[in-house]
């Protein structure tokens, strides 16, 4: 058995949680996840948790705040599939979908993650918990697993399909005598007084059931009777039946298509179908409902109030005797496929295409944060959308690539005008229908939009910043695939492209006229090494970097191409793998991330490349790749998920943002985007007062300034270079001691000495 223990960040009486909302400090985490999309609830003495597909929050119904809670305040994983809690105890129980188990009690989290690291073919969900004294029948996949909450450890595991096999149990109640699950082949059941209870022999289904064989979701025993629900396997009505101890009988009050749940509530139980929950007293009779558009689960707290998961309303309560909802602001999806920052704002899309290149068909939606809050502007007639771009002259104006349905249009209005054959230079696979695929969009520095346009005759074209369109054969070199990806403009004005599905890459250079065609050159380019043999034509992601060097994310790991511009001075360019020294004697290296899939690659204002990967989370690498500075991944960090779809870095808070496959969470760097010249110098904190222990943080630099600190006296106490336009220090001298209660000068230089600027910094000890 394995168990850790751990606390939440801020104890709130018996509770514990950090907002997540508001500024983040530098190295802080926070979510960016859905909370409309609701399916389980729970109420406890005092908070009212509810689960969510993007995460976990609650409201307090002391205060009436409302809190979300991550693996950031010390949870141990995310997405929660099970959820109970109980009184007498004042345990909650989190159950993860990844089969992961937290107990919360007495302010602390003791993680369990033995059934998530046990090797147990098949299913191994946690599909409910139920509490019986002072342990909890864990309804799994594969079976029963008893928790012993005294020693907060598994105890026994009881495996009830016919002849010992795995049988998946859906929930699990009691009458005091015998143990009873509702299992996808009937409901079975054993006395709690056999001491053998793990011998499938001691377990009996019942047969004087309707349906006896078929798949029961529900159990629950509530007020001398039991009621049980059985899910038809063509999809048709389900069926609640009841036993008040003369047998089983279909449940006359039962209308709806669909039982969500039956809970047993204490005074009352609880029925949730398709349109709402219905309170039962312990004359079957229905007292009471709340009425929802998609309800999942409902809970009652001590006041006798309703709280309910909606599917797409959040949470839903009938509190102070009308009727209201909570959403907790966060994007609309958890799906994320493309993120741009600008402005102090970022943007998303959550779009995406097939392995093999065909539509997934995700809403058209733009995802906007700014202030502090997400907004969403969706077009309707549209699908996957896959590239943003957001125009350089204007932070509110946003470009997104569609993959069949054009070029997309947005501002603060919401969606503007869209891009098609019909109207542009974009041209469709096959006329009249939704088939003009672009792959990537990127503006050049003279405001004109290039773009992908897959499997067409012109694959290339341009929205020019004159509000005219043009569009290039390319030499034919790239109209035959079915698939082209992003596009970048580098700094000496060459277009690069991804082909995907190891296809390599397409270069072109029109010589600055765009309306020209006679200068233009166009390559399709192999990644080969420097004798021409090929490393890998896979590429899923490239970036440039602040040198001009081509850095691109492969199958292989992370290659880069120095000096790019050369293809069309020298005639040809190749790759190169950044080796990094084993040190370990032999003299060998190892190629930069070699084994993994680099699916994201961004450059922050130091040069610094975060690398996003398939399955190995992300890292930090220095300016020249051979050092790492961070590794994160779902285990060493809050990270949401191992597989990474997209980096943005925003330069000017220093916040990054990872997209992967469970939503977006974002990290506060120390890199920002660095100033042409030093006129707006900003230290903060300043003063520093002597109960701050955070680091000091000199903004508005120059790139690569070199930063002194001395004392009134002129004795050096700490110097470093900046990264991009900020640097860090910790308050400690060179010796690594705090410094003493004083005025100390802070010296600030460029690169080559021509400019420099001098601030103070009031430092309290």
């Amino acid at each position: 058995m394995q168990l850790r223990l751990s606390y939440l960040i801020i104890f709130l009486g018996f509770w514990l949680a950090q907002p997540l909302d508001g500024q983040v400090t530098m190295g802080q985490w926070r979510t960016h996840l859905p909370y409309k999309y609701c399916n389980l609830v729970e109420a406890t003495n005092d908070r009212v948790f509810c689960a969510s597909t993007g995460g976990l929050f609650y409201y307090n119904l002391e205060d009436n705040s409302v809190e979300k809670i991550s693996k950031i305040d010390g949870l141990s994983d995310n997405e929660v599939s099970a959820m109970r809690w109980s009184s007498g105890l004042e345990t909650l129980i989190l159950a993860y979908q990844n089969s992961n188990l937290d107990i919360i009690r007495d302010g602390a989290i003791l993680n369990l993650p033995d059934i998530m690291k046990k090797q147990i073919p098949g299913d191994k969900s946690i599909y409910d918990i139920f509490f019986l004294e002072r342990q909890a029948y864990l309804s799994t996949g594969f079976g029963i697993v008893l928790l012993n909450l005294d020693k907060n450890e598994i105890s026994e595991t009881y495996y009830i399909g016919d002849n010992g096999d795995a049988i998946r149990i859906n929930q699990v109640t009691s009458d005091g005598t015998y143990l009873y699950a509702a299992t996808e082949h009937g409901i079975r059941r054993g006395l709690l007084s056999d001491p053998f209870l793990v011998d499938f022999n001691a377990w009996e289904t019942l047969s004087d059931i309707p349906n006896s064989g078929g798949d029961f979701s529900a159990i629950t025993y509530f007020q001398g009777s039991f009621f049980a629900a059985y899910t038809d396997p063509a999809g048709g009505k389900d069926q609640v039946y009841y036993n008040t101890g003369g047998g089983w009988i279909p449940y006359p009050y039962f209308t709806g298509e669909k039982c969500h749940e039956i809970l047993d509530q204490g005074v009352f139980m609880t029925l949730v179908d398709e349109s709402g929950a219905h309170v039962i007293n312990d004359n079957w009779l229905e007292v009471q409902m709340l009425e929802a558009g998609q309800p999942r689960s409902v809970s009652m707290d001590d006041h006798g109030d309703l709280w309910m998961a909606d599917y797409g309303s959040g949470l839903i309560t009938n509190q102070g005797g009308g009727r209201w909802s909570m959403i907790p602001n966060g994007p609309s999806s958890t799906s994320v496929y493309d993120m741009e920052a600008s402005g102090n704002k970022l943007y998303a899309v959550q779009g995406g295409v097939s392995g093999s290149w065909n539509n997934l068909f995700k809403a058209a939606t733009l995802e906007t944060f700014r202030d502090e809050m997400w907004g969403a502007s969706t077009n309707r007639e549209c699908r996957d959308l896959v590239s943003l771009a957001v125009d350089p002259a204007d932070h509110r104006h946003v470009y997104a690539a569609s993959w069949g349905y054009g070029l997309l249009e947005f501002n603060e209005e919401g969606p503007g005008e869209r891009f098609t054959e019909a109207n542009s230079s974009l041209q469709t696979i096959i006329p009249g229908g939704d088939f003009v695929r672009i792959g990537g969009i990127s503006y050049d520095p003279q405001g004109n939009l290039w773009m992908t346009n897959s499997n067409v005759a012109e694959p290339i074209s341009v929205f020019k910043a004159d509000g005219t369109w043009k569009s290039f054969r390319a030499d034919n070199l790239i109209s035959s695939y079915n698939a082209l990806g992003k596009i970048l403009v580098t700094q000496s004005g060459h277009k690069w492209a991804i082909i995907p599905r190891g296809n390599g890459l397409f270069a072109m250079d029109d010589n600055f006229t765009v309306d020209d065609d006679s200068d233009d050159e166009y390559r399709k380019v192999s990644v080969v090494d420097k004798y021409g043999k090929v490393i890998t034509n896979d590429v899923r992601s490239f970036a440039e970097d602040r040198s001009g060097n081509l850095w691109l994310g492969t199958v292989q790991g992370v290659l880069v191409m120095y000096s790019p511009y050369r293809l069309f001075y020298e005639g040809s360019v190749y790759s190169q793998e950044i080796l990094i020294p084993r040190n370990d004697g032999s003299g060998l290296a190892d190629p930069l991330l070699g084994t993994q899939v680099v699916t994201a690659i961004e450059v922050d204002g130091a040069n610094r490349k975060w690398l996003g990967t398939a399955g190995g989370g992300v890292y930090l690498v220095s300016e020249d790749g051979l050092e790492q500075v961070h590794q994160f991944n779902s285990t060493n960090s809050p990270l949401l998920s191992n597989s990474i779809t997209d980096i943005c870095v925003d330069g000017v808070s220093g916040e990054v943002f990872f997209g992967t496959d469970k939503g977006i969470i974002s990290y506060k760097g120390d890199a920002l985007e660095s100033s042409l010249q030093y006129n707006n110098v900003v230290v903060y904190p300043n003063p520093v007062r002597e109960t701050y222990e955070g680091p000091v943080a000199i903004k508005g630099l120059m790139e690569k300034t070199n930063v002194k600190i001395a004392d009134m006296g002129g004795n050096l106490v700490y110097e470093t270079e900046s990264l991009g336009g900020q640097a860090i220090w910790d308050g400690t001298n060179f010796r690594g001691d705090r410094v003493a209660t004083g005025v100390y000068m802070i010296f600030l230089s460029n690169a080559d000495g021509t400019q420099s600027h001098v601030t103070k910094l009031l430092f309290i000890h």
